[in-house]
């Protein structure tokens, strides 16, 4: 009987303590929606944009960097160790593909994508398929960018971006692919 009564004193107690809280709640992600979103994804898909040419054009080499802060890092892990470029050695070497392998066109788009924003600091992850057209052979690859960004007073630019390809044994999962 001692025992039954000190079972239900904790009971009491414990659902005394219990109260619902009649306030909305407001700082939920459920709830969270990023203030420059728009902003934001317009910074990112630009930013593949200026990548990306048709047959007959020629890539804008400079106005890639128009969307890059001058510091801006682009990380790729797509071997075992990560390869870290600069914003002019990207420019570089994303040139060099183009004409050593005479890639007379390119694509890169976003196929997800997802912001999240505190102050003047995003992120965006972004799935992506890039189709580059070349006189040797053409090349397909589907993977995932981190993209970071910082609100400057001229809008949106890219500080750094990390990413890696699908490959064997790794594959994008629903997740990134918005399922």
């Amino acid at each position: 009987m001692k025992k039954l009564l000190i079972y239900i004193t904790c009971i009491i107690t414990l659902s005394a303590c219990h109260t619902k809280s009649t306030q909305p709640v407001t700082d939920s992600a459920a709830v969270y929606t990023v203030p420059d979103d728009q902003a934001i994804t317009k910074a990112v898909h630009d930013t593949y944009a200026s990548l990306t040419f048709k047959k007959g054009d020629t890539p804008n080499y400079d106005s890639i960097k128009t969307h890059f802060v001058p510091q801006a890092q682009l990380i790729s892990c797509r071997s075992d160790t990560a390869r870290v470029t600069t914003i002019n050695q990207f420019v570089y070497l994303f040139r060099s593909f183009v004409e050593a392998d005479t890639v007379y066109a390119y694509s890169e788009k976003e196929i997800f994508g997802k912001n999240e924003q505190f102050g003047k600091i995003a992120e965006r992850i972004s799935t992506y398929k890039a189709v580059a057209n070349s006189k040797k052979k053409d090349i397909a690859e589907t993977g995932v960018n981190s993209f970071q960004l910082i609100k400057t007073p001229t809008g949106w630019k890219v500080s750094s971006i990390i990413w890696d390809v699908e490959k064997k044994g790794l594959k994008v999962p629903g997740y990134y692919l918005g399922k």
